[in-house]
């Protein structure tokens, strides 16, 4: 442990503050507080506590400060930005914030997130809710039988695009019995296929798309937070249900008016 952390520890109102949090007494609050304080505070919250931390700041540019000063006792710091709402120009937005956010999320959900720092606005947005977001998520075994055509379907369903080469986040490429996945900003999986049994799981970096390490298992999070809850021709096929539908009461619905006005 650091030292700071350590003789914060022997300090009276901070242990006092640490078993309100222990007991849920509702907010606490410390005030009169330094930025370095701040960081000196959160961070022994953090060790002390041995739980995930939330930070929520008022804007971006303190979101940013107060990461920067935390690197100094955290190794691994999250920062969940707001999503861009762009109504003129869609060539305006960020293509990087949908995978920034929902690699933020997926980290969370597979409880590998410890300190993350927000912003107020970002987390008054709605988001889908993590039961829709997760339920399609493919775990992929060495072994497991799963055809190529299969795969991709649901590649497609959590968000990813196909591409002729996985070069960049979000994307996906079929080249024979081998399918490249983009995980992150580097690097991707490789599995390859004998038929319709995955033979191998492999790691690989964009740069060198030569493979490193092996795996038995890896699980596929959505690639952004917008994905659909069903296929999409099932969705298309909805849409042109409901679309008769009613065009056949509007039509019943004109009958009955022309009908009583030539009772009239």
């Amino acid at each position: 442990m650091n030292f700071l952390l350590s003789a914060l520890g022997k300090i009276d109102l901070f242990t006092s503050y640490l078993k309100g949090i222990e007991k849920e007494k509702g907010p606490i609050l410390v005030s009169g507080l330094s930025d370095v304080a701040k960081v000196h505070i959160v961070s022994g919250t953090k060790e002390y506590l041995k739980r995930p931390i939330c930070i929520i700041t008022y804007n971006e540019i303190q979101a940013k400060k107060l990461i920067n000063d935390l690197k100094y006792f955290e190794k691994e710091i999250l920062y969940f930005p707001k999503r861009e709402i762009v109504t003129y120009d869609y060539v305006a937005e960020s293509k990087d914030l949908p995978y920034e956010r929902i690699e933020v999320l997926n980290k969370i959900q597979d409880k590998k997130a410890k300190v993350v720092v927000t912003t107020i606005e970002a987390v008054m947005q709605k988001l889908i809710s993590k039961e829709t977001l997760y339920k399609n998520c493919i775990n992929l075994k060495v072994g497991k039988e799963i055809s190529i055509e299969k795969l991709k379907e649901k590649l497609l369903l959590l968000g990813y695009e196909r591409s002729e080469l996985v070069e960049s986040r979000g994307c996906f490429s079929v080249r024979g019995g081998i399918v490249d996945i983009a995980l992150s900003e580097t690097e991707g999986i490789r599995i390859e296929f004998w038929g319709d049994e995955i033979d191998s799981i492999r790691s690989f970096k964009f740069s060198s798309q030569r493979s490193i390490d092996t795996m038995d298992q890896i699980k596929i999070y959505p690639a952004h937070e917008f994905i659909l809850e069903r296929d999409l021709d099932d969705i298309v096929k909805d849409i042109k249900e409901r679309k008769n539908k009613n065009l056949e009461k509007t039509v019943f619905r004109r009958y009955r008016i022309n009908k009583s006005r030539w009772l009239l």
